[in-house]
């Protein structure tokens, strides 16, 4: 059994993820703007983009891991 709580079990599991290459699609004042960031997964991406929408006061459009080789 492991003395871990389950928040640093998952704590320590998302550290083992490589980053991977997201697009973020911003809009404002009629303009469209696309940004690459880097997170280990889609829901830490999707929480970056609202961060960075948020603070170039842009509307998230949206979130989308990029191709892969």
């Amino acid at each position: 059994m492991s003395s871990q709580s389950p928040d640093q079990q998952e704590g320590v599991s998302l550290h083992n993820h490589p980053l991977r290459e997201f697009n973020v699609t911003l809009s404002s004042g009629g303009t469209v703007e696309t940004i690459y960031i880097l997170a280990r997964n889609s829901m830490q991406a999707a929480y970056s983009a609202l961060e960075l929408a948020e603070d170039r006061n842009s509307q998230l459009i949206n979130v989308q891991i990029t191709d892969e080789w």
